[in-house]
């Protein structure tokens, strides 16, 4: 009687391949799925990031009458930090926000086969991240130069 419940007691080695088996194929159809679901979830956390800023930036210009200076990528514009009050983080662990201007001090645009004379960017090495917040952002946005997502603030008219 013994020798036959340890015989019951157990899987085989088959019924374990094949749960193995099919763990293997769920986590196959999932694993994807989570990580297209990270990617959007940080595009519309820069699209809101996005969408501050350009509120801010329009306020700073109905107040001053000029755009901020240009600043380098993870550099908040000083000009607009009373305005954004430490609501955005600009350096992230893949990405950082890029304050861009492009005109001159004669305000002629220094970029104008971009079509941007203000704008907003997002500067990744992460083709998979710039492609999430292309596939979720509605209004225009250019892929400007390396690296660099930029969102139209202000568009460039020849």
């Amino acid at each position: 009687m013994s020798a036959k419940r340890s015989r019951e007691a157990g899987y085989t080695l088959l019924e374990l391949l094949i749960v193995c088996a099919m763990i293997g194929v769920i986590m196959n159809i999932a694993i994807p799925g989570l990580y297209e679901g990270m990617y959007r979830a940080k595009a519309s956390r820069i699209i809101e990031d996005y969408n501050m800023v350009r509120t801010m930036v329009h306020q700073h210009y109905a107040d001053h009458s000029f755009y901020p200076p240009d600043t380098g990528p993870g550099v908040e514009p000083p000009e607009l930090s009373p305005y954004i009050q430490n609501r955005l983080q600009w350096t992230h662990e893949d990405y950082q926000y890029d304050w861009e201007l492009w005109v001159d001090g004669s305000g002629n645009p220094t970029e104008p086969a971009t079509g941007v004379i203000v704008g907003f960017s997002i500067v990744t090495s992460d083709p998979k991240l710039a492609a999430a917040v292309h596939r979720i952002y509605r209004g225009i946005i250019l892929d400007t130069i390396p690296n660099h997502t930029t969102f139209v603030i202000e568009p460039y008219h020849s």
